[in-house]
């Protein structure tokens, strides 16, 4: 194979992973995305301050929801857990992300493993219907950029 071919093969191959690992479109910002088995699940921050919802795979997008900035957030020893939330009518998907402490690496210097963890809530009807966990990731797990909102009431599930 020529040089320009393995080029254009490359290119081909970082193009498609970097795509598959968000279903954001240009000019949003990746607020989170993970794969969750042969999906993934992104938040994309669009330029009006909302944010977009969107599960499935690039090109075969299941669901979508827009909504506005419904973040949580707690701390505890350790680590602490964000909360995203999406309304779809009786059901609500919760986007969580969150670091705690695990057990002891070094006691003598303080040092603990620390386990990120992440995924989404189905909930309806304030029962959680299924905890999908991230089974993969090209980055951390962090909820990162959101736009400008108020911190909402966070709770445990």
């Amino acid at each position: 194979m020529s040089n320009k071919g393995l080029l254009a093969l490359s290119f081909v191959l970082c193009t498609t992973n970097s795509w598959a690992s968000s279903l954001c479109r240009t000019g949003e910002i990746e607020s989170f995305s993970c794969r969750i088995k042969s999906k993934t699940v992104s938040v994309c921050a669009a330029k009006n301050d909302q944010l977009i919802y969107r599960y499935g795979k690039l090109g075969a997008i299941e669901l979508t929801l827009v909504s506005p900035v419904h973040f949580s957030a707690t701390s505890y020893s350790g680590g602490g857990e964000g909360h995203l939330t999406f309304k779809n009518n009786a059901y609500k998907y919760v986007i969580y992300s969150g670091i705690m402490n695990g057990e002891w690496i070094d006691e003598e210097l303080g040092k603990r493993e620390k386990i990120e963890v992440a995924g989404v809530y189905v909930i309806k009807d304030d029962d959680v219907l299924a905890d999908l966990k991230c089974t993969g990731s090209d980055d951390d797990k962090a909820i990162r950029y959101l736009p400008p909102h108020e911190r909402e009431e966070f709770m445990y599930y």
